[in-house]
């Protein structure tokens, strides 16, 4: 069986937008309303897995950069090479939380109970690396000082989710052993007494260079964006994981083909042989207008019904 899910923040409608830049009155419970109809579009396009669409994350790191201790709010900076901007936290002394930053941020009281919850976060790399560190000593020490807030938060709410996905870009653009070993050490500390599915999702960057040793990585499933890295570069290699595969690109308002996704799908399970396969996107949908989102996660309730009859 093939599982569905998208992942990170979904885009705005016209009119959300227009009441945050007019700094709307009734704007939180226009995001309430406007999540609980995101939340019946992933039910209704049958994801196996929902998630909250972060519509008032104002980027992947704002409820953080805006909560931790240690940390001031820096200047508006470019996110990777896209055509859109974060706030850079900036440490300024040790960094700590109360373990409820991201439990406060995700709508769980908008969920049903009959929902298999998924919540994203990024990996420690990740937020060091998206950082702007002007108070510990090395990289290493960073990294590992963000597991101990990764840890501390969702050690507060395993028990109501059911799948963990970390995403990794900047951990993705990697490739020097040490680094990745580094990292590997940080996220052992965090998925330790979890007991909570994982998947470890490195959309942005080819890494077919760099599968094995992401492989050794302490998650269930691993995640690779197969818009930025082409199936023809891998060998043929025995997943010992999951794998979940970024093929709907939610940077692009081009529509997918089911009847081609499904045949990369085919080509992905005869060179990868995974432990089990799923459907996600590249990337977060923030990047296209909403209708286009909504259009392709019409597109990932069609590929599954295909897939089904296809028993593939």
């Amino acid at each position: 069986m093939i599982n569905y899910w998208s992942a990170g923040i979904y885009p705005r409608n016209e009119k959300l937008i227009e009441s945050t830049r007019s700094y709307d009155k009734t704007l939180e419970k226009q995001f309430k309303k406007e999540k609980s109809r995101l939340l019946r579009i992933q039910l209704n396009n049958k994801l196996d897995y929902i998630s909250d669409p972060l519509i008032d994350w104002d980027d992947n790191l704002r409820p953080f950069t805006d909560n931790l201790k240690g940390i001031e709010r820096g200047p508006l900076t470019r996110y990777y090479e896209n055509n859109t901007f974060y706030r850079q936290p900036i440490i300024k002394s040790k960094i700590g939380t109360t373990g409820n930053i991201l439990k406060n941020s995700i709508c769980f009281d908008l969920f049903t109970s009959k929902s298999k919850v998924k919540i994203d976060i990024l990996d420690p790399f990740t937020f060091y690396d998206l950082s702007a560190n002007e108070f510990y000593r090395s990289e290493e020490e960073v990294v590992n000082a963000f597991a101990e807030i990764i840890k501390k938060e969702l050690n507060s709410l395993k028990k109501d989710v059911q799948l963990i996905q970390f995403n990794s870009p900047s951990l993705a653009r990697i490739e020097e052993a040490d680094r990745l070993n580094m990292v590997k050490k940080a996220m052992e500390k965090i998925v330790k007494g979890l007991d909570t599915k994982t998947c470890l999702n490195l959309w942005g960057s080819d890494i077919s260079n760099t599968l094995e040793e992401f492989q050794e990585f302490p998650v269930d499933i691993i995640g690779i964006d197969f818009t930025s890295s082409n199936i023809d570069k891998f060998d043929k290699i025995e997943m010992k994981k999951g794998l979940a595969c970024g093929l709907i690109d939610a940077k692009n308002t081009k529509m997918e083909k089911s009847s081609d996704i499904i045949r990369e799908l085919k080509n992905i399970k005869k060179t990868f042989n995974p432990e089990s396969l799923s459907v996600i996107t590249s990337w977060d949908f923030e990047f296209i207008p909403e209708s286009f989102a909504d259009k392709k996660l019409q597109i990932m309730k069609q590929i599954k019904e295909k897939s089904k009859m296809m028993k593939l």
